[in-house]
């Protein structure tokens, strides 16, 4: 069945109410509505202030339409004083209608008023009412919930609650439990149907899609059409944005595995080390030629997964000096262990220059060549730097190195992917531990495809097109391999 892809919101168009699906946003104040608003949104609404009842009036915005649906979200203002307010409601024969007719001066009550503008657009517009929460504390903290609570209860409409300023992304072990901690709060309510954890800070797309897996199960059977042709093009959008990002990926690794350096032609002597000092300033020169490119390109796919996923700002050099600085030093990159040759007897000067000639590490039995003689040859330099001679004879990053390379892009992928908008303009920051510990996972379970792809350009000297096909086979794998692991129920 052919999906008709999303639109940008079109002002003057108007959808049938059996068409347009609504979500109204809602918690207490200053719980970070309008921040997770522009996250799923994807651009700037609102006013974003850390005080209460910032947002003072019901705003309307389209999450996603297609040719003939509309997902709209209501940004509501926040519950005030709940605890005065429900007892307000409590002392009236028909609480709602009672309050909703009230005229509350939004200057002299601000509470109050900001309170009875949210409740009108949950009794009016909402098909499903999200209930956001500050997870920054623990639940028996939030002593407002139990009265909001019961205000929502009287309007007769489905909550999806969902867990907001749970901090940095979190294993999935850990996120599942402080999910069920929520859950258990609020079992009570049977009008709650759900909680999720969607951090407007921290949040990932697939998150996203498991949001609005949940709201189908929620939608009344009127709506349930519209809503499964906007979640599939919600999703679309989605799997366009991460496969656009892994082409963006597998443009700057392939450019890693063809880039190269030239360097003159060393003699016996100079192999084994006879002019060490001067061979070790040509690498160290190709080296560093090497290292400048990989920054540039590492700045400049960065940015462009920023603006792929509707963030602004730019990343700065320092992720080009990170990975400078993090393959500059030979120790910082882990090498095979280096095989010592005792001597030069008998046939094994032949199997040493066999190997230099090839570019190899087969020679010693699949050991690489650390030192000759008193000191170390240029072919151990080379693999000192990461860098091995290719097919066309010039200086290559290493597979080695190819695979730190391959790591560092996963993980800002990740970096930029979870990044929600609400935060701002976009900033580095530290990395979950857990991250790097399913990337380095999955690149050993996919190793042999990323020789093969580092081989396919160095040693076989493939066109350009093929290296690129094989090396974006592998990011592919190994990019789904990764959210496959960071979040196994989606």
């Amino acid at each position: 069945m052919m999906q008709r892809s999303p639109k940008m919101s079109a002002p003057n168009r108007v959808a049938s109410v059996a068409n347009m699906v609504t979500l109204s946003l809602i918690s207490h104040t200053n719980a970070g509505k309008t921040t997770l608003a522009r996250t799923l949104l994807r651009r700037d609404v609102g006013d974003v202030q850390d005080a209460p009842h910032v947002t003072l009036f019901n705003e309307s915005h389209t999450l996603i339409e297609t040719a003939d649906e509309t997902l709209r979200l209501w940004d509501t203002p926040g519950f005030g004083d709940s605890t005065r307010l429900l007892k307000r409601l409590q002392r009236e024969k028909n609480p709602v209608m009672w309050f909703l007719s009230q005229a509350w001066d939004r200057f002299t009550d601000r509470p109050l008023w900001c309170s009875q503008q949210a409740l009108k657009n949950v009794r009016d517009d909402a098909d499903v009412v999200l209930y956001l929460v500050n997870a920054g504390e623990p639940p028996e903290v939030a002593g407002y919930i139990p009265a909001e609570m019961e205000i929502l209860s009287w309007v007769g409409k489905p909550v999806l609650v969902l867990l907001n300023q749970t901090g940095p992304p979190h294993s999935p072990t850990i996120e599942q439990a402080e999910v069920e901690l929520w859950k258990e709060h609020f079992r009570p309510y049977e009008f709650v149907k759900g909680v999720l954890s969607l951090d407007a800070f921290a949040r990932c797309w697939v998150q996203e899609d498991r949001f609005m897996e949940a709201l189908e199960q929620l939608m009344d059977p009127g709506k349930k059409s519209a809503f499964e042709t906007l979640r599939m093009a919600w999703h679309q959008r989605n799997v366009q944005t991460f496969e656009g990002a892994m082409k963006l990926l597998a443009e700057q690794l392939t450019a890693a595995v063809l880039d190269a350096a030239d360097v003159r032609d060393e003699t016996l002597m100079e192999r084994v080390g006879i002019r060490r000092g001067e061979i070790n300033r040509e690498y160290n020169e190709a080296r560093q030629k090497l290292a400048v490119q990989m920054a540039e390109r590492a700045e400049h796919a960065t940015n462009a997964l920023i603006r792929l996923h509707d963030l602004e700002g730019l990343a700065s050099r320092t992720e080009g000096r990170f990975s400078a600085e993090q393959f500059h030093s030979p120790e910082k990159v882990s090498e095979s262990v280096w095989g010592i040759l005792g001597s030069f007897a008998g046939g094994a000067m032949g199997g040493l220059i066999a190997d230099l000639k090839s570019g190899g590490m087969t020679f010693g039995g699949g050991a690489l060549i650390g030192g000759i003689g008193a000191g170390l040859g240029a072919y151990a330099l080379i693999r000192s730097y990461n860098l091995v001679r290719g097919g066309d004879d010039r200086l290559h990053w290493s597979c080695e190195h190819f695979r730190e390379q391959t790591r560092l892009a996963l993980l800002c992928y990740l970096a930029v992917a979870h990044f929600g908008r609400g935060r701002g303009s976009w900033q580095e920051s530290e990395q979950p531990q857990h991250w790097r510990a399913v990337v380095d996972g999955v690149l050993e379970k996919h190793s042999a495809d990323l020789d093969q792809a580092w081989t396919s350009g160095v040693r076989k000297k493939a066109m350009p097109d093929v290296v690129f096909r094989s090396v974006s086979t592998v990011v592919m794998k190994c990019g789904r391999a990764v959210l496959d692991e960071l979040y196994p129920s989606a």
